[in-house]
């Protein structure tokens, strides 16, 4: 595969084109790599050419829990993105709507045994279009995502809010 494949932004962690790539130790894609795609699609978002191939190779091996197994740590997050020059927020849960201001966000939930990340893209209107968790990707206010996952027994326990190095105010 060359490395100036675009993938654009990414609605899917099992994709065929990269699901089954090492992620971690024991890690694959497919199976624990929502944090990957989630900082991903905030990259791509923010500059509008981040290809899939060099940031693969460039987090790799990005700090994970267990080996891979239990995917991206949360420290991670928020590592790689003030890295990358994002600037980044915690947003508590109970103040959610107060994320509307940010280009984008990160929300992890916990289901069960495992956890699950999703990243939103600012739309400008209130909404952010959230990627990896439906069948395409889903304009919503953030607190109606954090109600859906409630309303399904999923249980949201933190949210990044990310503002995009070139918008960031001097």
């Amino acid at each position: 595969m060359q490395d100036s494949f675009d993938f654009g932004l990414l609605n899917t962690q099992t994709d065929e084109r990269f699901g089954d790539r090492p992620y971690g130790r024991f890690g694959t894609i497919a199976k624990n790599g929502c944090g990957m795609i989630a900082l991903y699609n905030i990259e791509r978002a923010a500059d509008g050419r981040t290809m899939f191939e060099p940031f693969y190779e460039a987090r790799k091996r990005i700090k994970t829990n267990f080996f891979g197994l239990l995917g991206t740590r949360p420290s991670s997050i928020t590592k790689n993105l003030k890295l990358r020059g994002f600037a980044v927020k915690n947003v508590p849960l109970k103040k959610a709507e107060e994320a509307e201001q940010f280009d984008g966000v990160i929300v992890l939930y916990w289901r069960f045994f495992s956890a699950h990340y999703v990243a939103g893209i600012g739309n400008g209107d209130g909404t952010y279009t959230l990627y990896n968790q439906f069948q395409r990707p889903s304009a919503m206010k953030l607190t109606d995502f954090l109600a859906y996952l409630r309303k399904n027994k999923l249980h949201p326990c933190r949210i990044w809010g990310i503002l995009f190095p070139e918008k960031r105010e001097s």
